[in-house]
């Protein structure tokens, strides 16, 4: 085994010198690679280049989709090295202690990495950057509120929406342009896709003037002062922040960034931006659900925390399906989860400030699906979400469950409502078909770019709510209960 670090090729030729007949030379260091023909010829010696960590590195099915090597073809996978090394560590039988020279609290980590990138000349081996216990104070809302991009934005008047579409989807074709044919004050002006085919198809059924395959098209148009943007989640961040910087209004299908990069973009354009300046909303439909508006006045004048239990039998996806794959759809927790995770923020009125994640194996038919989360708030709430793959879809998809100060309301896959107060109950149900709030969202929308006035989500929600998503998989993947300090 060649374990140096070194251009040269002389530990290869070293051990092909040294190697009996038919022996394996194993480089895991970097090293070069001139192997000398003559030994090696000579005692037919199998040379291997280690890949770093074992079997299953750079392979995204493994690592980020969660596809295991069958253990009788592949002994020594990349997760299976971490276990025994792991298992090395708990038992004592390998001790990493002495190899440390330097501890740095985290506050002070510009001068570790001065002292491993050479800038002070000091001798060092293994360095550790420390972090103090998390303090578990309750935060204030007013901490929140200064925290975030928290002014509240003045939209000036529009008079009309004028609207170009990016993405021809499924979603955009089965949900949100149908629900558009019903708000009036809406300009169909132009849609775009990447082939254009998909676009030419919804611009003949919904009456745009034009699709394109460009999306500068869209920016670029004087008539268009409001951009959609209903692509796949990759895409969106991006898209916003040039939507922005065009001067165009921008409703953006969740989520609104799926990784914290994506998320500071958009943050730091909105930064530049003016106090009156274009709206930024993102489609977090359900709060504005007839019945969901209903059940946030029952408990508006509480004075006591919450517990909301919310239950989302999700359905199951194939492990092929776009949104598993964590460059385009980010996971279903970031994809999806949101939702709900705005929800609650909804009914609360703040955002959390600790999230926890549990989740059962995915066992090669699941991807992060079947997870269970729980929020803490500031005010001493509590909120629960229960999201699986693994359910059945007879059953309703989502049920929500609301205690607080001797009241309970029930949201039953929004067709009904059930509130309870002082043995009183009543109930509410959709007149004619369930209702996610898809087509008040966008007379919110419309009514905020026609009329102007304060944005219909705040941008505290907007950007939080995004940023505990982002902690909710971070959760799940460390295992550790994450507190949200939010930028």
């Amino acid at each position: 085994m060649i374990c140096a670090d070194t251009p040269s090729a002389d530990p290869v030729q070293l051990a092909g010198s040294i190697a009996r007949d038919r022996a394996r030379v194993v480089a895991v260091g970097a090293v070069g690679l001139r192997l000398p023909r003559k030994p090696y010829y000579e005692k037919e010696l199998f040379f291997v280049n280690s890949r770093s960590y074992g079997p299953g590195r750079y392979d995204s099915s493994y690592e980020e989709k969660g596809q295991d090597y069958p253990i009788g073809y592949v002994r020594w996978t990349e997760g299976r090295n971490l276990e025994a090394f792991v298992d090395l560590l708990a038992t004592g039988r390998v001790d990493v202690k002495p190899l440390i020279t330097h501890r740095f609290p985290i506050e002070q980590a510009p001068q570790a990495y001065q002292l491993i990138t050479g800038k002070v000349k000091e001798p060092f081996l293994g360095v550790l950057l420390t972090y103090a216990s998390t303090s578990t104070a309750p935060l204030t809302q007013t901490s929140y509120s200064q925290s975030l991009v928290g002014q509240q934005r003045v939209i000036p008047s529009q008079g009309k929406v004028k609207l170009g579409v990016l993405g021809a989807g499924n979603f955009a074709l089965a949900v949100l342009l149908p629900a558009l044919a019903k708000i009036p004050g809406v300009e169909l002006v132009g849609i775009a896709s990447a082939s254009g085919v998909s676009a030419s198809h919804a611009a003949r059924r919904f009456g745009f003037r034009y699709a394109t395959s460009q999306e500068e098209q869209i920016y670029s148009d004087p008539e268009i002062n409001t951009v959609a943007i209903l692509t796949r989640h990759h895409l969106h961040a991006q898209q916003v922040v040039t939507a922005l910087q065009a001067g165009k209004h921008v409703f953006c299908e969740k989520p609104l960034a799926i990784d914290s990069e994506q998320l500071s973009m958009i943050r730091e354009q909105l930064a530049r931006s003016s106090a009156v300046a274009p709206l930024l909303m993102v489609g977090f439909n359900r709060r504005f659900a007839p019945l969901a508006q209903r059940l946030r006045a029952f408990f508006a004048e509480r004075s006591e925390p919450m517990v909301i239990h919310y239950r989302v039998n999700a359905g199951y996806l194939p492990l092929t399906h776009w949104l598993h794959d964590p460059h385009q759809g980010g996971g279903r927790i970031v994809g999806e989860g949101c939702h709900f995770i705005d929800f609650l923020t909804f009914i609360t009125g703040v955002l959390p400030q600790e999230i926890c994640v549990e989740a059962l194996a995915d066992q090669g038919r699941y991807c992060e699906d079947n997870v269970v989360m729980t929020l803490t708030y500031p005010d001493g709430s509590i909120g629960s979400i229960i999201y699986v793959a693994n359910g059945d879809k007879a059953m309703a998809k989502e049920r929500i469950e609301v205690f607080a100060q001797g009241r309970m309301g029930v949201l039953d896959d929004f067709r009904s409502l059930e509130l309870s107060y002082q043995g009183r109950r009543k109930v509410w149900r959709s007149r004619l078909r369930q209702d996610k709030g898809h087509a008040a969202e966008w007379r919110a929308f419309v009514g905020a770019v026609a009329q102007g006035g304060e944005v219909p989500i705040p941008y505290q929600h907007l950007l939080g709510v995004t940023q505990a998503t982002l902690a909710a998989r971070e959760a799940l993947r460390s295992g550790e209960r994450v507190t949200i300090t939010y930028d």
